[in-house]
Protein backbone atom coordinates (compact mmCIF):
# COMPACT_ATOMS: atom_id res chain seq x y z
CA UNK A 1 0.00 0.00 0.00
CA UNK A 2 2.93 3.06 0.73
CA UNK A 3 4.38 1.68 -2.57
CA UNK A 4 1.34 2.93 -4.22
CA UNK A 5 0.56 5.98 -2.35
CA UNK A 6 4.36 6.62 -3.11
CA UNK A 7 3.59 5.86 -6.78
CA UNK A 8 0.78 7.85 -6.96
CA UNK A 9 2.54 11.02 -4.90
CA UNK A 10 5.32 10.14 -7.89
CA UNK A 11 2.73 10.81 -10.17
CA UNK A 12 0.80 13.53 -9.05
CA UNK A 13 4.36 15.90 -8.93
CA UNK A 14 5.85 14.87 -12.24
CA UNK A 15 2.42 15.66 -13.47
CA UNK A 16 2.19 19.32 -11.90
CA UNK A 17 5.45 19.67 -13.10
CA UNK A 18 4.93 18.78 -16.30
CA UNK A 19 2.23 21.28 -16.08
CA UNK A 20 4.64 24.00 -15.71
CA UNK A 21 7.14 22.90 -18.30
CA UNK A 22 7.05 24.08 -22.65
CA UNK A 23 9.14 23.20 -25.08
CA UNK A 24 9.48 23.78 -29.00
CA UNK A 25 11.53 24.95 -32.14
CA UNK A 26 12.07 28.74 -33.06
CA UNK A 27 13.47 30.96 -35.26
CA UNK A 28 14.72 34.86 -35.42
CA UNK A 29 16.79 37.10 -37.15
CA UNK A 30 19.26 38.72 -35.89
CA UNK A 31 20.56 42.55 -36.61
CA UNK A 32 24.45 42.74 -34.95
CA UNK A 33 26.83 44.92 -34.95
CA UNK A 34 30.40 45.22 -33.27
CA UNK A 35 31.55 47.98 -31.47
CA UNK A 36 35.07 48.72 -30.64
CA UNK A 37 37.34 50.86 -28.99
CA UNK A 38 38.11 53.01 -31.60
CA UNK A 39 34.80 54.37 -32.80
CA UNK A 40 35.63 57.39 -29.37
CA UNK A 41 38.90 58.31 -31.42
CA UNK A 42 38.56 57.25 -35.39
CA UNK A 43 36.51 59.64 -36.53
CA UNK A 44 36.77 58.09 -39.89
CA UNK A 45 35.76 54.50 -38.62
CA UNK A 46 32.12 53.54 -39.60
CA UNK A 47 30.66 50.49 -37.81
CA UNK A 48 27.60 49.07 -39.47
CA UNK A 49 25.23 46.00 -38.85
CA UNK A 50 24.66 42.59 -40.32
CA UNK A 51 21.42 40.53 -40.80
CA UNK A 52 21.97 36.87 -40.05
CA UNK A 53 19.22 34.49 -38.67
CA UNK A 54 19.05 31.89 -35.31
CA UNK A 55 17.15 28.81 -35.33
CA UNK A 56 17.03 26.01 -32.40
CA UNK A 57 14.77 25.53 -29.38
CA UNK A 58 13.57 26.81 -25.97
CA UNK A 59 12.33 25.14 -22.55
CA UNK A 60 10.51 27.24 -20.60
CA UNK A 61 9.91 26.14 -16.55
CA UNK A 62 7.61 28.18 -15.03
CA UNK A 63 4.14 29.93 -15.19
CA UNK A 64 4.23 33.39 -13.58
CA UNK A 65 8.01 33.28 -12.86
CA UNK A 66 9.95 31.03 -15.55
CA UNK A 67 13.59 29.74 -16.24
CA UNK A 68 14.39 29.67 -19.99
CA UNK A 69 17.25 28.06 -21.44
CA UNK A 70 17.72 27.73 -25.22
CA UNK A 71 20.05 26.63 -27.65
CA UNK A 72 20.41 28.09 -30.62
CA UNK A 73 22.36 28.18 -33.51
CA UNK A 74 22.86 31.83 -34.63
CA UNK A 75 24.55 33.98 -37.59
CA UNK A 76 26.20 37.38 -36.45
CA UNK A 77 28.88 39.81 -37.32
CA UNK A 78 29.32 43.45 -38.34
CA UNK A 79 31.21 45.74 -41.01
CA UNK A 80 33.64 47.91 -40.06
CA UNK A 81 34.86 50.65 -42.64
CA UNK A 82 37.50 53.06 -42.26
CA UNK A 83 37.62 55.76 -45.07
CA UNK A 84 40.83 56.75 -46.02
CA UNK A 85 42.32 58.58 -48.88
CA UNK A 86 42.23 59.22 -52.62
CA UNK A 87 44.62 55.77 -53.09
CA UNK A 88 42.91 53.81 -50.67
CA UNK A 89 39.04 55.26 -50.31
CA UNK A 90 37.82 52.80 -48.18
CA UNK A 91 38.80 49.81 -46.04
CA UNK A 92 36.12 47.65 -45.32
CA UNK A 93 35.96 44.68 -42.85
CA UNK A 94 32.92 42.60 -43.12
CA UNK A 95 33.07 39.66 -40.16
CA UNK A 96 30.56 36.97 -40.17
CA UNK A 97 30.02 34.41 -37.26
CA UNK A 98 28.39 31.31 -36.78
CA UNK A 99 27.63 30.71 -33.36
CA UNK A 100 25.94 28.70 -30.74
CA UNK A 101 24.16 30.09 -28.12
CA UNK A 102 23.20 29.13 -24.95
CA UNK A 103 20.92 31.79 -23.04
CA UNK A 104 19.46 31.21 -19.40
CA UNK A 105 16.32 33.39 -19.14
CA UNK A 106 14.78 34.64 -16.52
CA UNK A 107 11.32 36.41 -17.05
CA UNK A 108 7.99 37.35 -15.30
CA UNK A 109 4.37 37.03 -16.71
CA UNK A 110 3.59 41.00 -16.57
CA UNK A 111 -0.21 40.46 -17.43
CA UNK A 112 -2.68 37.82 -19.31
CA UNK A 113 -5.41 38.30 -21.54
CA UNK A 114 -7.78 35.72 -22.72
CA UNK A 115 -5.01 33.48 -25.02
CA UNK A 116 -2.30 35.97 -24.37
CA UNK A 117 0.17 36.30 -22.16
CA UNK A 118 2.87 39.62 -22.08
CA UNK A 119 6.54 38.59 -20.71
CA UNK A 120 9.31 40.21 -19.51
CA UNK A 121 13.20 38.57 -18.96
CA UNK A 122 16.72 38.93 -18.82
CA UNK A 123 19.74 37.15 -18.21
CA UNK A 124 22.88 35.79 -19.56
CA UNK A 125 24.15 34.58 -23.10
CA UNK A 126 27.32 31.83 -23.41
CA UNK A 127 28.72 32.26 -27.18
CA UNK A 128 30.57 29.89 -29.10
CA UNK A 129 31.57 30.30 -32.03
CA UNK A 130 32.16 27.61 -34.42
CA UNK A 131 32.87 29.12 -38.26
CA UNK A 132 34.01 32.62 -38.42
CA UNK A 133 34.84 34.48 -41.91
CA UNK A 134 36.06 37.83 -42.84
CA UNK A 135 36.41 39.83 -46.07
CA UNK A 136 38.96 43.22 -45.84
CA UNK A 137 38.39 44.36 -48.86
CA UNK A 138 38.73 41.86 -51.81
CA UNK A 139 40.79 39.54 -50.10
CA UNK A 140 39.76 36.98 -47.62
CA UNK A 141 42.19 35.78 -44.83
CA UNK A 142 43.28 32.02 -44.06
CA UNK A 143 40.87 31.02 -41.32
CA UNK A 144 43.60 30.94 -38.78
CA UNK A 145 44.52 34.47 -39.56
CA UNK A 146 40.89 35.65 -38.27
CA UNK A 147 41.89 36.98 -34.64
CA UNK A 148 38.62 36.05 -33.04
CA UNK A 149 38.17 34.51 -29.76
CA UNK A 150 35.65 31.18 -29.17
CA UNK A 151 33.42 32.87 -27.00
CA UNK A 152 31.35 35.67 -26.56
CA UNK A 153 29.57 36.60 -23.48
CA UNK A 154 26.21 38.72 -23.27
CA UNK A 155 23.59 39.81 -21.17
CA UNK A 156 20.15 39.67 -23.06
CA UNK A 157 17.16 41.88 -21.82
CA UNK A 158 13.80 41.65 -23.70
CA UNK A 159 10.22 41.10 -23.70
CA UNK A 160 7.52 38.92 -25.07
CA UNK A 161 4.50 37.80 -26.13
CA UNK A 162 2.42 34.15 -26.40
CA UNK A 163 -0.84 33.95 -28.12
CA UNK A 164 -1.84 30.57 -27.91
CA UNK A 165 0.92 27.99 -28.92
CA UNK A 166 2.59 30.76 -30.31
CA UNK A 167 5.92 33.09 -28.56
CA UNK A 168 6.85 36.18 -29.69
CA UNK A 169 10.36 37.59 -28.36
CA UNK A 170 11.97 40.68 -29.10
CA UNK A 171 15.47 40.96 -27.01
CA UNK A 172 18.36 43.17 -26.69
CA UNK A 173 22.04 41.24 -26.75
CA UNK A 174 24.44 43.53 -25.01
CA UNK A 175 28.25 42.23 -25.61
CA UNK A 176 30.09 41.43 -21.81
CA UNK A 177 33.85 40.60 -23.01
CA UNK A 178 36.38 41.43 -25.63
CA UNK A 179 35.94 38.89 -28.67
CA UNK A 180 39.32 40.43 -30.83
CA UNK A 181 42.17 38.33 -30.34
CA UNK A 182 44.08 41.09 -32.40
CA UNK A 183 45.39 43.29 -29.32
CA UNK A 184 47.36 45.85 -31.73
CA UNK A 185 44.70 46.47 -33.74
CA UNK A 186 42.13 46.16 -31.18
CA UNK A 187 42.23 46.31 -27.82
CA UNK A 188 38.63 45.77 -27.09
CA UNK A 189 35.87 44.53 -29.66
CA UNK A 190 32.09 43.33 -28.48
CA UNK A 191 29.27 42.14 -30.21
CA UNK A 192 25.80 43.84 -29.97
CA UNK A 193 22.82 41.74 -31.38
CA UNK A 194 18.96 42.60 -31.53
CA UNK A 195 17.05 39.77 -31.70
CA UNK A 196 13.23 39.17 -33.02
CA UNK A 197 12.03 35.73 -32.39
CA UNK A 198 8.67 33.76 -33.29
CA UNK A 199 8.46 30.15 -31.02
CA UNK A 200 5.79 27.59 -31.43
CA UNK A 201 5.05 25.59 -28.36
CA UNK A 202 4.87 21.53 -28.74
CA UNK A 203 3.57 20.86 -25.24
Amino acid sequence: MKKIAFLFAALFVAGTVYSQISFGPKIGLNVSKLSTDLASDLTSLKESSKTGFQIGAYLRIGTKYYLQPELLYSVKGGVLEVAGDAVNPLTKSEYKMGTMDIPVLVGTKLFSLPMVNVRAFAGPIASFIISKDLTIGNLVPEKDDIKLKNAIWSAAIGAGVDVMMFTFDVRYEFGLNNISDDEASFSSMKSNTFNVSLGWKVF
